[in-house]
């Protein structure tokens, strides 16, 4: 039942996406206000806001709350999206909560996407269970998300940088005010230091929202992140035990050492992966940098592969699974005609990630990044058992 409803969740996203709120609002009122059953902490940014999602939904929980957690995409199991008390949904409580929602919408002809329908399964899910609180990271964008049909208790935007220009605006202040759209009349507003201030102070003097800000310069993107996170827990009220408790908590795949040298992030986007080399710049000065990486092709490529050439010793180029991907050929031209020879191609995510082994050298480090969708092939390939779908991962988002 679970592979038969994940069949049709996925058929969804061969007609791509769209924006609007609309549609979902309907859904939500038909099911009985999902949306409204539980107070929310409503999270968007460009980078940071899974790490940050995560480390305020687990001081929530040491803080005595019973507690959901919606983020995306995932790596594994489309159930890592959703989690309550930091376990994933079951396979069989998903399967029933999406019979539901493709039973509404079979009825009431009221289309939805793929995020629209994730989306109120994760609202369906945290109603069912009385949850005191859920923590919900931001699809793409803010303004128009399919998340943004909360009213929540607490908004933050953890950064903002030059990512998915075709759809947020080609400018900072563009993507900035499509982000600041999470902003509520009201609600206190939480901005970390890489978001252009005036963008969104002036947005929130308009709603009267109370205006916060984490300002410095950070050593590392996880310091950064966790000083948004911080200051987010202090205006929710928590203690310094939670806060402490909370702080320690990381999503896989950012900057998890796996094995002794042996790095995975899912830096995606140019300013992603600036931060990441600049974390591992620190934390481990005297080592160089081997690194595997495959791209989703609607990125900025050419961007992302300079930030490679600046950082690594060599490059194994390979592909994620699914229509997404860049080709290892293509991203090879790219580097090639940025003047950069030390590199490989292979398609295969094992056969690189077993060539860039047995090639490292002493004091060098193997950074495996990119897009999510390469993760849990890489993570197989590195031993690491992780519940796995029977049905590829193949969304739009």
């Amino acid at each position: 039942m679970y592979s038969k409803q994940l069949e049709r969740l996925y058929a969804i996203s061969l007609y791509g996406m769209k924006f609007g709120l609309e549609n979902i609002q309907k859904l939500d009122a038909s099911l009985g206000y999902p949306s409204r059953a539980c107070p929310v902490v409503h999270i968007a940014g460009t980078n940071g806001k899974g790490s940050v999602s995560t480390k305020i939904a687990k001081a929530l929980q040491v803080s005595g709350k019973r507690v959901g957690l919606y983020t995306s995409p995932h790596i594994a199991t489309f159930r890592e999206r959703i989690r309550m008390q930091g376990e994933m949904i079951a396979e069989e409580e998903a399967a029933l909560f999406l019979r539901e929602i493709f039973d509404l919408i079979d009825r009431t002809k009221i289309p939805a996407t793929f995020f629209e329908v994730t989306t109120l399964l994760a609202f369906l899910c945290f109603a069912r269970h009385n949850l005191d609180i859920a923590v919900l990271e931001v699809g793409l964008g803010g303004r128009l998300d399919a998340t943004n049909i909360v009213s929540p208790i607490l908004s933050v935007i953890t950064s903002i940088s030059l990512d998915h220009t075709d759809m947020l605006g080609s400018t900072l202040e563009e993507i900035a005010r499509e982000k600041a759209g999470i902003i509520k009349p009201f609600v206190p507003i939480l901005a970390g230091p890489r978001t252009p201030q005036n963008t969104i102070e002036k947005i929130a003097t308009v709603n009267k929202s109370p205006y916060f800000r984490v300002d410095g310069i950070f050593a590392s993107y996880d310091e950064e992140n966790r000083a948004v996170a911080k200051r987010a827990m202090e205006l929710l009220g928590m203690g310094p035990q939670a806060i402490q408790e909370g702080l320690s908590a990381r999503p896989p795949c950012r900057m998890e050492e796996v094995k002794p040298g042996v790095i995975l992030d899912v830096g995606h986007n140019p300013d992603g992966l600036e931060q990441l080399f600049h974390s591992l710049r620190h934390i481990y000065p005297d080592s160089s940098m081997r690194v595997v990486c495959a791209l989703s092709k609607n990125k900025d490529l050419a961007g992302c592969l300079a930030v490679l050439r600046q950082n690594a010793s060599f490059i194994h180029l390979t592909e994620a699974p699914g229509s997404r991907a860049a080709k290892a050929s293509d991203l090879a031209r790219l580097l090639y005609q940025q003047g950069y020879h030390h590199y490989s191609q292979e398609v295969s995510i094992n056969a690189s990630i077993h060539q860039a082994l047995s090639s490292l050298q002493e004091k060098q480090l193997l950074v495996i990044c990119g897009t999510f969708f390469m993760m849990a092939d890489a993570r197989g390939t590195l031993g690491l058992c992780d519940p796995r779908d029977a049905t590829p991962v193949s969304e739009k988002l």
